[in-house]
C-alpha cells in the first residue's frame, strides 16, 4: 500500500472503519465505489486546475489509482451479484485499498483547497466541492432497489440485443459510482466490453448542465466501430442531466452507435429529445422489509418485521400504523407524509423517505401528537399511548454509519433509539417543548447549562462529521445564495416579498470561508434539519440544577433534544451556518447569545466562530425559504401568509442585530 501521510476525514474513516467491522460484500462494494467518486473528483478538479499543486499526488498517479479502484468495484460486483451476504474474499488487502485511494483524493483535495484554481477556476471550485461532500446513491438513500440485482438486468439485456457490439460502461456520479460496476461485469462476462468503464461528473451552472473539459479528457480517445454507450445513474427526474452527459459523449466519442441510459430495474431510449422508457424489470427482493411493509399497508405484517428487527413493542399490545405528520406540515399545511399506498404487482422501488410513520399502541393517540415527539412538537396528552416513530435514514453501510454517528452525538435524541431495516427508530417522548418557548422560562444555571449543551452538541457534530479541511482559500456567496432563493419564492407566491436585494446586501456577507473561520467542514443537518422545532427540551423542571423551587427533592434539569439530525440528508457547513441558524431560529435575547457565545468558546477554544456566526446570520432564511421552495409546491391563501410573516420576523430579528 502506498500511504499519502495525509489523514483522511472523520467520517470518511468512520465509513471505512464500517465496511472493515462487517466484513461482508455488499459493505465492500458500496464503500469502494464511494472511494471512486472521491477520487475521481479530486482527479477532475487536479485536471481542471492545469498544473500539479504543490503537495499533490500527480495526474498519473490519480489516473492509475481509478483505473485500479474501478478493476476492484467491478470484481466487488460480480462477487455481491453471486452472494450479497457473503463475507469478502481477501477483504483486508481490498479495504487497504480503499484506504488508499481516499487518502489519494484527499491529498488532492487539500493541496487544491489551497491552489489559486480554486479561487479563481468555477470549475475546479466546483468539483472540489463534490470532491468534499457525503452523498448516498438513491438505491441506499431513497428510490430504493436491491443493487446487486442491477447484474441481473444488464446480462439479460447484453444477451438479448442485436447486434451484439462491443459496450463502453459510463457511470454518472453519483450514482453511477455504484451502479456501473455491475454493467461492466455483466459486459465482461457476455464478452461485450469495449474497456474499463469510467464515471463522469456532470455540474450546473450558468450555461446549463455540463461535463467539465477534464472529465472530457479521461474518456478513450479511440473506440471500437458500432460501440454502444450505457450512462448508468440513478433514476432520472426530469431527464435533463442524461440528455446534457449524451449530448456531450456524442461530440466526444468516435465510433459509437448508440447511447442509452440504464437505471436500476428501467433501460431508457436517449435517441430523441427526452428520455423514454424501453424496458423495467424487478430490482426488489420479496423478504418483507420494513419499508416495503409500509407501503403495503399491512399493519400485522409491519408490527411483526419491527419486532423481528427489535424494536421493543410491548408484548401483547394491538400497534396501529399512522402517517407522520412533522410541524412543519402542521404549520405550513401542505402535504407532508402520506398514508401507506397498496403495493401492487409484486416487489417494487419505493421512496421510504417520504412516508415516515408511526406505530401506535391502543386508541389513545392521534396522528399528530403521535408523531409530536419524533419530530419536535409538544405533546398533546402526558397520558398518551405508548408510540414509536420510524424515520428512514438508508440502507446497508450509509444508513448504519449514519445511525452510529447519531450515536456519537450523545443524548440529543430519545433514549433507546435504534436502526431497523433502514430506519431510524424513536419512542415516543411525552412533554416535549419547543426550546424556543421553554428558553425564556428557564432559571439561570438551567438556561446556562442547556446553551453549554448545544455548543457541546456542535463540537462534536464537527468532530464526528468532517469531511475535510479546505482553510480559508475556499468560499462562497451566502447573499447570491439567497438572493436567487428569493427570486423563485417571489416568483411562486406571486406577490412582493419582505426581503429583497436591498435587505440582502445590507445583512449578508458577499463572501464567507467554506469551512468557517477555522477551516472545517463538515456534514450538517441544516439542508432539512433547521426549523426552531427541532430544537426541544424534555423533563424541564422549575426548581434549577439544585433542590425544588419549595425546598424538597431536586428536579430533573431539563434535556436538550435536537431532531432531524441524520445527516444523510444534510450538507456540508460549518460551524458558523449552525450558529446563525440556532440564534435566529430560537430568536436569542442578548442575554442568552451572551450565554452561547461563552459556550462556544469553551467548546471550541475562542470566539471567533460565534462572532462570524452572528455577521452571518442571515443566511437562516436561505435554509427557511430553500424548505418552502421544496416542500410548498403552491404557494398560495393562508400558506403564502405564514411563510410570509415568518420571513418577516426572520428578517425583523436579523436586523435588530446590527
Amino acid at each position: 500500500m502506498v500511504t499519502t501521510g495525509v489523514a483522511m476525514p472523520a467520517l470518511h474513516r468512520a465509513f471505512v472503519d464500517e465496511a472493515r467491522r462487517d466484513g461482508g460484500t455488499a459493505a465492500l462494494h458500496a464503500c469502494a465505489c464511494f472511494a471512486e467518486q472521491l477520487l475521481a473528483d479530486a482527479a477532475a478538479a487536479h485536471r481542471a486546475a492545469g498544473a500539479d499543486p504543490e503537495g499533490a499526488p500527480t495526474a498519473g498517479r490519480l489516473a492509475q489509482a481509478a483505473d485500479r479502484l474501478r478493476a476492484l468495484c467491478t470484481e466487488l460486483a460480480r462477487d455481491m451479484a453471486a452472494g450479497p451476504a457473503a463475507p469478502s474474499g481477501d477483504a483486508e488487502q481490498r479495504i487497504a485499498a480503499v484506504e488508499e485511494a481516499l487518502g489519494l483524493a484527499t491529498a488532492t483535495t487539500d493541496a487544491l483547497w489551497r491552489s489559486a484554481a480554486a479561487r479563481t477556476d468555477e470549475s475546479t471550485a466546483v468539483l472540489l466541492r463534490h470532491a468534499a461532500d457525503w452523498k448516498t446513491p438513491e438505491c441506499y438513500g431513497y428510490d430504493l432497489a436491491d443493487p446487486e440485482l442491477c447484474f441481473g438486468q444488464a446480462t439479460e439485456h447484453l444477451t438479448a440485443r442485436s447486434p451484439h457490439g462491443p459496450v463502453l460502461v459510463v457511470g454518472i456520479r453519483t450514482g453511477g459510482s455504484y451502479l456501473a460496476p455491475f454493467w461492466q461485469a455483466a459486459a465482461e462476462d457476455t464478452g461485450c466490453s469495449a474497456g474499463p468503464w469510467h464515471s463522469v461528473r456532470p455540474v450546473r451552472g450558468a450555461a446549463g448542465i455540463t461535463l467539465p473539459a477534464s472529465e472530457l479528457a479521461a474518456l478513450p480517445r479511440e473506440l471500437p466501430p458500432g460501440t454502444t454507450v450505457v450512462l448508468v445513474d440513478d433514476q432520472p427526474d426530469t431527464g435533463a442531466t442524461a440528455i446534457a452527459v449524451r449530448d456531450r459523449l456524442v461530440r466526444r466519442l468516435p465510433g459509437v452507435r448508440d447511447i442509452v441510459l440504464a437505471a436500476p430495474g428501467r433501460l431508457y431510449d436517449l435517441s430523441g429529445p427526452a428520455v423514454r422508457p424501453r424496458s423495467e424489470r424487478p430490482v426488489v427482493r420479496t423478504e418483507g422489509r420494513l419499508w416495503q411493509l409500509a407501503d403495503a399497508g399491512d399493519a400485522a405484517a409491519l408490527v411483526a418485521r419491527a419486532r423481528a428487527a427489535g424494536v421493543p413493542l410491548a408484548a401483547g399490545a394491538a400497534y396501529r400504523a399512522e402517517p407522520f405528520r412533522g410541524p412543519f406540515v402542521a404549520e405550513y399545511g401542505t402535504a407532508g407524509g402520506t398514508a401507506p399506498t397498496a403495493a401492487s404487482g409484486g416487489p417494487r422501488r419505493i421512496d421510504p423517505r417520504n412516508r415516515p410513520f408511526t406505530l401506535v399502541a391502543g386508541a389513545g393517540a392521534g396522528a399528530g401528537a403521535g408523531a409530536g415527539a419524533a419530530a419536535g412538537t409538544d405533546a398533546e396528552d402526558e397520558a398518551e399511548a405508548e408510540a414509536y416513530h420510524f424515520r428512514f435514514i438508508g440502507t446497508g453501510p450509509h444508513g448504519r454509519q449514519c445511525h452510529r454517528a447519531l450515536q456519537a452525538l450523545g443524548d440529543l435524541l430519545p433514549p433507546g433509539h435504534l436502526f431497523a431495516d433502514g430506519y431510524l427508530v424513536t419512542r415516543h417522548e411525552n412533554g416535549l417543548r419547543p426550546l424556543r418557548e421553554a428558553l425564556p422560562a428557564l432559571t439561570g444555571p438551567e438556561r446556562r447549562r442547556v446553551l453549554r449543551e448545544v455548543a457541546e452538541s456542535w463540537a462534536a457534530l464537527r468532530r464526528v462529521g468532517e469531511l475535510g479541511r479546505p482553510g480559508d482559500h475556499a468560499v462562497y456567496d451566502p447573499r447570491a445564495r439567497l438572493d436567487g432563493a428569493l427570486r423563485r419564492m417571489r416568483d411562486r407566491m406571486g406577490r412582493p416579498l419582505p426581503v429583497d436585494g436591498a435587505w440582502t446586501a445590507r445583512h449578508l456577507p458577499e463572501r464567507v470561508p467554506l469551512g468557517g473561520v477555522d477551516g472545517v467542514l463538515f456534514r450538517t443537518p441544516l439542508p432539512y434539519g433547521h426549523g426552531y422545532w427541532h430544537w426541544q427540551l424534555a423533563g424541564a423542571g422549575h426548581g434549577g440544577d439544585g433542590a425544588g423551587g419549595d425546598g424538597g427533592p431536586a428536579l430533573r434539569g431539563p434535556s436538550l433534544r435536537r431532531f432531524g439530525l441524520d445527516w444523510i440528508w444534510g450538507g456540508g457547513g460549518c460551524l458558523e451556518s449552525e450558529i446563525a441558524s440556532f440564534v435566529v431560529e430560537n430568536r436569542l435575547d442578548a442575554a442568552n447569545r451572551d450565554l452561547l457565545r461563552e459556550a462556544v468558546a469553551a467548546a471550541t477554544g475562542d470566539t471567533r466562530a460565534f462572532d462570524a456566526g452572528l455577521r452571518l446570520a442571515g443566511e437562516a432564511l436561505y435554509w427557511n425559504v430553500k424548505t418552502w421552495l421544496r416542500r410548498c409546491p403552491v404557494l398560495t391563501g393562508a400558506t403564502a401568509d405564514r411563510v410570509h410573516t415568518e420571513l418577516a420576523a426572520q428578517a425583523r430579528y436579523v436586523a435588530g442585530l446590527d
